[in-house]
Order: structure tokens, then sequence, then C-alpha cells
């Protein structure tokens, strides 16, 4: 899995400096894409929203399930991973886990950090922790469209490297879509996308375990 690995450390890298140049100019970019809204929209704009939504990965894993629903079919597709092979099942299962991951982690983040969405284009705004302690609406920084769009699409690059540049397109315009909405400054989308990558870091350390325990029991 070299070469996948590979390809995701040039993503993070690249994210990592976007991440950078995006905290310099966070309300400069919001002020362009928020006056330039006509960039996104109509089906285009849905179209791309909805890779940040867990239906449309709960949809692709199951997709991918039904592909080959049985592990002992004459020819079943197996996926190599580390030297080892997993079934499209257990494939299906990492793109959903890193996806919901995302999600996941990307709520508990704004309850912690608890900056609130654009408001004020020059001024950031923090609710108090006595002020609505678990609820995340209204709250963010990350973007959990953001975490799920980059967990699931890194997911699907992992097991489909060939599919890199569709899914990694879906993950930001997915991002472009909650910025031009006015909806998210564009470091809470950034930050959301590194919590994709972390999400599937941990939707990676499951997969392998997978394949190990695939590889060790067909010898």
């Amino acid at each position: 899995m070299g070469d996948q690995d590979a390809t995701i450390r040039k993503i993070l890298f690249s994210c990592l400096l976007a991440g950078i140049i995006i905290a310099v100019g966070d309300f400069k970019i919001l002020s362009f894409f928020k006056s330039n809204a006509w960039v996104l929209k109509g089906d285009v704009y849905y179209l791309l929203r909805i890779g940040g939504s867990m239906w449309t990965w709960l949809l692709i894993s199951i997709s991918i399930a039904l592909a080959f629903p049985r592990s002992d079919s004459p020819s079943p597709l197996k996926l190599r991973v580390e030297r080892g092979s997993v079934s499209l099942k257990i494939a299906a299962i990492s793109i959903c886990l890193s996806a919901g991951l995302g999600g996941l982690i990307a709520e508990f983040l704004k309850l912690i950090i608890r900056r609130e969405r654009p408001i004020d284009q020059e001024v950031y705004v923090f609710r108090a922790f006595s002020e609505r302690a678990w609820s995340t609406s209204g709250l963010g920084l990350p973007s959990s469209h953001a975490a799920v769009a980059f967990g699931g699409s890194l997911a699907l690059i992992t097991i489909f490297p060939t599919l890199r540049w569709p899914a990694l397109g879906m993950a930001i315009g997915c991002g472009f879509t909650r910025i031009s909405s006015g909806a998210h400054y564009p470091t809470d989308v950034a930050a959301g996308a590194l919590v994709g990558f972390f999400a599937n870091y941990l939707a990676g350390l499951w997969l392998r375990r997978e394949s190990w325990k695939h590889n060790r029991t067909s010898k």
C-alpha cells in the first residue's frame, strides 16, 4: 500500500501548506467567496455538498459491499492491503468508518473550541462554556461536512487509488460549498480536512488489522 500512503502524504502536506495560507487570509477569502457565490450554485453546489453527508458514504459503502456479497463467490474481488487481502465488505466498512469518525471527532472538537460560524467577517466569536454547553448548533470549527468528506474520500483513495482525483475533487468541492454559502470560515474547512486525515488514519489501522487476520487465517 506504499503508493496509496505516498499519495495521502502528499495530499496532507498540500493541505497543511494551504492551511497556513488560509489562516493568514481567512476573512479576505471568506469575503471573496461570499461576494462571488455564483462560483458554486445550482446542481453543482448540491452535488458537491452531499460529499459531506454521512448518508452519501453509507450509500457508497453499501453499494461496494453488495458488489460481491459473498466472500466465497467463484471470483470475488479481493483488495490488497500490505501483503494481505480483504473482501469488499471489509473495505466498505472502513470507508464508512472513516467518514463517520471524521464527523464525530469534528462535533466533539466543536464543543471544546466553541468558535461560532461567520457572523462578522472581521471578528471571530467564541461561545462561553456556560451557554448551551452540549450543543454544537451554530459552532463552526472544525467543519463537520469537510471532516466527513475528507474522511470518506481518503478511505476511498486508500482502497481504490485510481479514484484519487474524483474522490479528492469531491472533498475539496464540499469544502468550497461550505465557504461559498457563508456557513464556515476557510479555517473551519481546513481544520475539518485535517480531522478527516486523522479519522482515515484510525480507520486504516483497523483495515490493516483485518488484513492481517485474513492473511493469517488463509494460510
